[in-house]
């Protein structure tokens, strides 16, 4: 009896040191056509456009257009069919989407732009039309709650004019994109912040992880994250859930959710009428981010959290370092922030495709984890003959195959020069950004001079980023 009363006496003293989880009530929100194509928190799906009608829709309401554009919305297939209500030629303004994936576009409804068809510029004539709102199906309500999504469309050739371009026969692409998210505030170690959740694959529900997808790439295998939703953050304190070229603006959605550099656990509601967070309370480990961890202020890693099932993490740096459940990781992206000699700040993004490097993180230790500077310039060369002949050579051989090119008797080798910058773990940097005094620019264009091997210039130039 005696040690039974001091065992649960010690339970009563320890509860206390424990910190409770919360429940934050969940709010509903929409959002317009605008917004939501702004909107942080996955790309939702895309489908792109074609002239011929897909046989596997069996019905459709009679169009206008003579030439109706199809396309099916990935990866959750849906059907959609987009028309000309005013007549043939008039500006794509009407969509019907098979949202009940039922093949019968004839019991779904039409749905009309939310904004007029406009061309983008006169040079490409790109014609963009936004259609919504879209209402879920009925069933897939969430309580009272009636989830909407907006589609927008990017028409680059209408189908007449590309049926007599055999060469390039593309005529556009549709993106979807859900018009709604649930958020709350949550209150931990005296800061408030914003955080929200998105139906990021646009599937009509919420509490969906993202999953690995792997793809053919020459004679290795890449991977990518797709089909998950997201969580929403306030990062900058403004009370809005915005997207820049320096904050995304969301994560993927999980279990841990990282406030900062700290993580927490997150469960949703199966109503999803509330959010509990509450501090992480099992072992981490550390992920020492080398060789220039200070640079880096995210990083989205891929965890292993059991055998064969990798689930992606978007981990706060807080002096070089971020605390991760303990296991198998893989670097996915890596932003990072540097100030420049000229007291600019530069942001830089780049991404891990190869799933092949992973390492170890085990509890009690800081891991070695490589990502970010020292970056490495790599520098190849394509040549191509009237858009035929296509070769690529290294940068050791760069110089000979440029100079080849002068003086030939042949017409001359049309030359494109590229060039990649790769970081410490691999992740190759696509995106590039400048602050100047609170002002966000993309940096001076990379000039490029040609030399041969006595010093006679034969090209130079500028180099585009993307």
């Amino acid at each position: 009896m005696t040690r039974k009363a001091l065992f649960c006496g010690a339970v009563l003293i320890a509860i206390p040191i424990l910190a409770p989880a919360k429940d934050f009530p969940l709010e509903f929100k929409t959002l317009n056509a605008q917004e939501t194509m702004a909107f942080p928190g996955g790309a939702g799906l895309y489908g792109t456009l074609q002239a011929k009608k897909p046989d596997v829709i069996t019905k459709e309401p009679a169009a206008v257009s003579k030439h109706p554009l199809y396309g099916q919305l990935s990866p959750n297939k849906f059907w959609f069919r987009i028309d000309e209500s005013k007549g043939d030629g008039r500006g794509y303004d009407c969509l019907i989407a098979d949202l009940n994936q039922n093949n019968d576009l004839t019991d779904d409804a039409a749905v009309m732009t939310a904004e007029s068809p406009r061309q983008t510029s006169a040079a490409n004539r790109q014609e963009v039309a936004c259609f919504g709102p879209i209402p879920a199906p009925e069933e897939k309500k969430i309580g009272a709650w009636q989830p909407i999504y907006f589609a927008q469309m990017f028409l680059f050739a209408r189908p007449a004019d590309a049926a007599s371009n055999a060469r390039n026969p593309y005529l556009g692409q549709l993106q979807f994109k859900a018009g709604w998210y649930l958020e709350t505030s949550v209150d931990f170690d005296g800061v408030t912040r914003k955080v929200g959740v998105v139906d990021g694959n646009c599937s009509f529900r919420l509490g969906e992880l993202d999953q690995p997808m792997t793809y053919p790439n020459g004679s290795s295998t890449n991977w990518y994250f797709q089909g998950g939703d997201c969580f929403l953050q306030d990062n900058g304190g403004s009370g809005k859930f915005t997207r820049s070229v320096t904050d995304s603006g969301s994560a993927p959605f999980g279990p841990m959710l990282y406030l900062g550099a700290k993580p927490y656990q997150a469960v949703l509601a199966t109503d999803c009428k509330s959010l509990a967070v509450e501090p992480w309370t099992e072992p981490l480990a550390e992920l020492a981010l080398q060789p220039h961890g200070e640079q880096v202020s995210v990083i989205q890693a891929a965890w292993e959290s059991v055998p064969g099932k990798w689930q992606l993490l978007q981990a706060g740096v807080e002096n070089g370092n971020a605390r991760v459940p303990p296991g198998n990781h893989r670097l996915y992206t890596c932003a990072l922030k540097v100030k420049t000699t000229a007291g600019d700040t530069l942001f830089l993004s780049g991404y891990q495709r190869s799933p092949k490097d992973t390492t170890e993180a085990k509890v009690g230790a800081a891991t070695p984890f490589k990502c970010g500077a020292p970056l490495e310039i790599k520098v190849t060369s394509v040549r191509d003959k009237r858009g035929i002949a296509r070769a690529t050579q290294e940068s050791n051989s760069l110089l000979d195959q440029i100079a080849s090119n002068f003086g030939a008797s042949e017409p001359p080798l049309q030359q494109r020069i590229e060039a990649s910058v790769i970081g410490a773990g691999g992740e190759l940097y696509s995106s590039f950004s400048l602050e100047t005094k609170g002002q966000l620019r993309q940096p001076a264009k990379p000039t490029f001079t040609v030399l041969t091997a006595d010093g006679k210039q034969v090209a130079s130039g500028e180099m585009e980023f993307g």
